[in-house]
């Protein structure tokens, strides 16, 4: 990558990225940095219904992604929001609550991938 990227910071729930900052709803809970990408994981009450809790922000335009909604099967009585971020083969891997992974392009937030990690 050739261009030159910015530095960021992370306080509570809020990104920073040069100058510009990134309040999220909830907590700040894990990040990644991955081909001038930060990603974070927020973290989401027990209570609280909501699964989109993984953005993108890019290190040297701000471009902002946030992970789609993904409906799960109706015998699960909340949602589940991701509680893991790593690396696999260049990509981003993404684990949720409800016990599957998905593989994730880091640039756009775009699910390539998904499968039970049990």
């Amino acid at each position: 990558m050739s261009e030159q990227l910015m530095q960021y910071s992370i306080n509570g729930n809020i990104l920073i990225v040069g100058n510009v900052t990134h309040p999220f709803q909830f907590p700040i809970d894990s990040y990644l940095e991955i081909e001038g990408m930060v990603v974070v994981l927020l973290d989401i009450p027990p209570k609280v219904r909501y699964n989109e809790n993984v953005f993108g922000v890019s290190l040297v335009d701000n471009h902002v992604w946030q992970i789609t909604k993904i409906e799960h099967h109706p015998d699960y009585k909340q949602m589940c929001p991701f509680v893991g971020l790593g690396l696999k083969d260049g990509n981003l891997r993404l684990n949720n609550w409800c016990d599957k992974y998905y593989i994730v392009d880091p640039w756009t937030g775009k699910i390539l991938e998904e499968d039970e990690s049990r």
